[in-house]
Order: C-alpha cells, then sequence, then structure tokens
C-alpha cells in the first residue's frame, strides 16, 4: 500500500477521488436527465435519495438540494469486491446531484484512482468506470476534482478501517453492525450483496451536513459505507477511513476536520463493539 501511494503521489496529478460535470435545469429536469445518461450507459439506477430533505428535517434549513443515486452492483462492482473487499468502501457507485435554482452539480466516482489506489482497476472494472465517465459525459464537459495534496506514504493511512472477528459468522455481525449503527441514531439502507461482500450504508444527518457544506463532491462515497465477508472461520469487517476525504479541495481547515476525527472513532468503535480487532491484510 505504501508503494502505491507513493506512486499515486508522483503520477497522481491527473487523478481525483471525484469526477464532476455542472448541469443547468432544474433539480427535477437535471435528475430525469441523469437517470437516462446512466442507463444508456449501460448503468442501473437501484434507488434515488433524497438527501438534502432527509438533512434539513435533522439539522433545519441552509442545507442544499442533494440527492444521491445508487446503482445497482453489475459486473464491474462483483469483479472489484472479489478482487479486494476493501472496495466496498465506494460500491455499489453512487452519483449525487446537488445545487440550487437552475445550476447543479453531478458527480460520482474517479475509478482510475479509487480502484487503482486498491490495485483492481482493469477487465470489468475499468468498464465500469469507463460507463460512469461516459454517462457524465452526455451531462456536459467532465472535471476530474484532483486533490491539492496526497496521503504520506509512511503514514500508513489505508482505504478502509479494517477489523476481524474471530470464530464468526457474517450474517451474525451484518446484524450486530446494523443493530450498532441503529442505537447511534444513523439512517440505514437495506444491505445490498456485492460479490461475496455484504456492504451496510448508513448515513448521519449532521456528518452529512458538516462535509458536504464544505465540499459537496464528496457524495461519491455517499452513504457511508461499512462491509462483512467470511474469511474462512472469521469475519473480516470494515469502513470506509473518513480521513481519506480530507485530501479533497476546500475540506482542510473547515469543521470537516474534526467531524472525519470523530467519524472514525465512532467507526472505529462500532467495528470494535462486534468484537472485531484490528487487521491488516496479509496477517
Amino acid at each position: 500500500m505504501k508503494k502505491l501511494w507513493a506512486l499515486l503521489a508522483v503520477s497522481g496529478l491527473a487523478l481525483a477521488q471525484s469526477l464532476v460535470v455542472e448541469v443547468r435545469g432544474s433539480l427535477e429536469e437535471v435528475e430525469a436527465r441523469t437517470l437516462q445518461a446512466l442507463r444508456s450507459a449501460g448503468l442501473e439506477p437501484d434507488r434515488v435519495l433524497n438527501l438534502g430533505e432527509q438533512v434539513r428535517q435533522v439539522t433545519g434549513p441552509g442545507f442544499p438540494e442533494y440527492r444521491l443515486v445508487v446503482l445497482k452492483p453489475g459486473g464491474g462492482s462483483l469483479e472489484a469486491a472479489s478482487k479486494n473487499p476493501m472496495t466496498a468502501i465506494i460500491l455499489p457507485p453512487t452519483v449525487f446531484i446537488t445545487g440550487e435554482g437552475e445550476r447543479h452539480l453531478v458527480g460520482t466516482l474517479d475509478g482510475r484512482f479509487l480502484f487503482g489506489l486498491m490495485g483492481v482497476y482493469g477487465g470489468k472494472v475499468r468498464e465500469l468506470t469507463w460507463r460512469l465517465e461516459a454517462a457524465l459525459g452526455q451531462l456536459g464537459v467532465v472535471r476530474r476534482l484532483s486533490p491539492p495534496m496526497m496521503p504520506d506514504p509512511s503514514s500508513g493511512l489505508m482505504p478502509a478501517l479494517l477489523y476481524r472477528v474471530p470464530s464468526a459468522q457474517v450474517e451474525d455481525v451484518v446484524l450486530m453492525v446494523e443493530t450498532e449503527l441503529t442505537s447511534l441514531g444513523m439512517n440505514l439502507l437495506p444491505n445490498v450483496q456485492v460479490g461475496p461482500v455484504t456492504v451496510i450504508m448508513p448515513c448521519k444527518s449532521e456528518w452529512a451536513r458538516i462535509m458536504f457544506l464544505a465540499q459537496p463532491a464528496g457524495g461519491f462515497a455517499a452513504p457511508c459505507r461499512f462491509f462483512a465477508m467470511q474469511m474462512g472461520s472469521d469475519v473480516l469487517v470494515g469502513a470506509i477511513e473518513p480521513m481519506l476525504m480530507t485530501i479533497m479541495p476546500g475540506v482542510m481547515g473547515t469543521p470537516a476536520v474534526p467531524m472525519l476525527q470523530e467519524a472514525r472513532q465512532v467507526m472505529g468503535a462500532v467495528l470494535e463493539a462486534v468484537g472485531g480487532v484490528p487487521y491488516r491484510p496479509g496477517q
């Protein structure tokens, strides 16, 4: 992982965490055009989440319109999860739509960077990346939102928080994770099977408000992803590393940083509460 971070630090200036395109029109018009573009690119939307309304109901006015299109897991998602379960932190892919009036931003993950980071870019995963780029390309000129900095390879930062639950069954661990998240007041979508990995998608409105006011393009990773997979007699359980979002432009020096630190502590506590012990690949 350290070598990969170092390689990306050298070559990653043309890469990004997310792809974005500006689209003119009302929210309803932009949403309809986005869904049509996704389908024409061979991607199937599963559901559209009204995150903006959800956040405003909890935190009050002042949060923009924000929709999340969650895609159905296709061949690229299944191949990615089978090659590296850590890819579950961005699977199934999400397309965000946010803005006000007649100007909206539509975006999704940059698979060249994120799938490359986790060593799975190629084959059907590369095809998935191309399809996402093609869908956005139908809406306008696509920009890559490049991070102003790359992680220090010596920091040991990984894309996911990884834990291992010894002598467990994945169904039991998934239920325990969902119970812990619900007890913390998080909203949960029904979990999704992506290849061998079960993906759990919670959302905490207060975190969403702080994060997306600092950088709306962080929606490529929303809702937050937890995941679990049977690994022999044990269960590999993990979640997206919140600090990965600090390399996005406009995040450092904002309230999003302490929020992400809080999220990391909470997420680690959830993974420990279900019996997980810290794990690194290769152990």
